[in-house]
């Protein structure tokens, strides 16, 4: 996997001025596939200054690469065990429970010391969140927290539910009306693009900094990073009604070329992509037939010419001809699965490119 630090740069720039408020940078999930610890330092160095990520452990990794200066967040919470180092750290949990809450509380108590933290309020996606039935407690207890913001977030801004997002604004701000006052962050990706009446003071677009297009149809507003090349390995002619791959669930309608490809469900390429999968050679698309197998997959190069597909020939598995998106849909997923599988497969190397997109010979290390 090939990541341009630049194409991540410039996508977290321009979402920077889709909003009158503060932007955050949410590197969850590994930077979404690209990369927690690289992705953060180029963040960083264009300007971003808040960061969410899901784990304790990636938070002190980020402090540790990062330095004292940016404040980072823990959007799962930190256990109460963990309060004194996150203190110390300066790691800001979001408080996302009555019993995180109080332990929050109990430390201020103990220690002598407000416990800097964001205040999660659930307005309809019943997953992370104080619930209204929760903040007549939390009134009593928000106090020994220094807040940062409170926060909310979209259940259904990726299906553009105007209706329920803008709710779910007012439910946030019915919520705070009897709390201490603090900022508001509220839009994630999809939101961004939806006006500054969805923003708050602070968004948080995740997926859109790492190139996954934020809105439901039409071109991408955002850079894609990253490409995946896989390496041609074999290629051979099958007769027709000849099998190809595990249980004989391909067989070749005629006589076909198939080339073997070095990328499998170990490097992160969903097996759900099993004869509904495409891949591209110089721009032209490929399929993939058969099932997917741990190392290797087998594609269609028929209708190919022979000197364009041998053995050493790279493989498009994601880049300029096919999106995420399109990588996604044929494994019938999202965008971040079939991102972050790639990611946690593959062997990254990092380049930063002053603009957008890779030229086809491109390859990574060896072979993806």
């Amino acid at each position: 996997m090939l990541v341009d630090t630049g194409a991540i740069q410039r996508n977290f720039l321009k979402l920077k001025t889709l909003t009158k408020g503060r932007c955050a940078a949410v590197v969850k999930g590994d930077g979404y596939g690209h990369g927690m610890r690289p992705s953060a330092a180029a963040l960083h160095q264009a300007g971003a200054d808040l960061f969410f990520c899901a784990r304790f452990e990636d938070a002190a990794t980020l402090r540790e690469d990062l330095g004292v200066g940016p404040n980072i967040a823990v959007l799962d919470g930190i256990p109460q065990s963990l309060l004194h180092d996150a203190a110390k750290l300066g790691i800001s949990p979001v408080i996302n429970s009555l019993p995180q809450l109080e332990a929050a509380h109990d430390f201020a108590n103990s220690s002598g010391e407000r416990l800097r933290g964001f205040v999660h309020i659930d307005t309809a996606m019943n997953r992370l969140g104080l619930s209204a039935q929760d903040l007549g407690r939390a009134r009593r207890l928000i106090p020994g927290i220094a807040i940062q913001a409170y926060m909310t977030h979209f259940a259904s801004a990726d299906d553009i539910d105007l209706e329920l997002c803008r709710m779910q604004v007012q439910r946030l701000k019915d919520a705070c009306r009897h709390l201490p006052p603090a900022p508001l962050s509220i839009a994630n990706s999809c939101a961004t693009y939806l006006g500054n009446e969805f923003h708050g003071d602070i968004i948080r677009p995740g997926k859109s900094t790492f190139g996954i297009n934020p809105l439901p149809e039409g071109d991408s507003p955002v850079e894609q990073p990253a490409t995946v090349l896989a390496t041609v390995v074999q290629v051979r002619t099958v007769n027709k009604g000849d099998p190809v791959g595990y249980s004989s669930s391909w067989r070749a309608p005629t006589a076909r070329r198939v080339a073997l490809v070095a990328i499998g469900y170990a490097n992160g390429y969903l097996r759900a992509n099993s004869s509904r999968g495409q891949v591209a050679i110089d721009g032209q698309i490929a399929d993939v037939i058969g099932r997917v197998s741990m190392d290797l997959i087998a594609i269609d190069v028929n209708e190919l010419r022979p000197d364009l597909v041998h053995e050493g020939t790279k493989v498009e598995i994601v880049g300029p001809t096919i999106s995420y998106r399109r990588l996604a849909q044929q494994a019938g997923t999202n965008e971040h699965e079939a991102v972050i599988a790639l990611g946690r497969g593959c062997r990254r190397v990092y380049v930063s490119q002053a603009s957008g997109g890779y030229g086809r010979s491109s390859a990574c290390g060896n072979g993806w």
